[in-house]
């Protein structure tokens, strides 16, 4: 009976996944190229993962894991109007490294699986959102008129032109200036005062 893979050969394959995609993207990667960058056999990718598509999310996953674990610890501490102010203001806060999932998204027209999984992870993160917008309402910070869909699907397309703008190299806005709209965008979907 084989070994199973250690937790080092799978950190291992992450770090030269995401090497291998943003220096040859989605489509150009091949599972080779990454067990090579590795020092690993295909045989170990296909032991810790279904498939490429899979290894692209787990590794924006990794990059992007940090960065929410310490948005949620900063989450308990705040209401809720300043936790979406606080994501607000980070949508064009410069991030090291280049975004994958631009690349995914890109690749996810011609390709099934890719585009399934990318789906199922935006569906992940709005309905994060929904649930912030549910809590905002219960506690009175956002009018609870609001659709609550529709508002967090705002939020997610926006999260995404931030993110493309980055990956544009585009110069972020003035910090307190968007801080300031991020403010006055909340306001109008607050409760109006009676």
């Amino acid at each position: 009976m084989a070994a199973a893979p250690t937790e080092s050969s799978r950190d291992r394959l992450l770090a030269a996944a995401v090497e291998v995609f943003v220096e040859q993207g989605y489509e150009g990667a091949r599972v080779q190229d990454i067990a090579r960058a590795a020092g690993l056999t295909t045989g170990a990718i296909y032991a810790n993962f279904r498939g490429k598509s899979e290894l692209l999310f787990e590794a924006i996953g990794v990059r992007a894991g940090a960065e929410m674990d310490q948005l949620l610890t900063e989450a308990r501490r705040r209401d809720v109007r300043e936790l979406l102010e606080l994501l607000g203001d980070r949508l064009v806060r410069p991030h090291e490294g280049v975004p994958l999932l631009i690349d995914a998204v890109a690749a996810a027209r011609r390709d099934d699986e890719l585009a399934g999984t990318l789906r199922d992870r935006l569906d992940a993160r709005e309905r994060v959102i929904i649930e912030l917008v549910e809590r905002a309402k219960a506690d009175g910070s956002i009018d609870p008129t609001l659709d609550t869909q529709a508002f967090a699907r705002f939020c997610l397309t926006l999260a995404m032109g931030a993110l493309v703008m980055r990956t544009l190299d585009a110069p972020p806005p003035d910090g307190d200036a968007w801080h300031q709209l991020i403010s006055r965008l909340l306001d109008a979907v607050s409760r109006e005062e009676q």
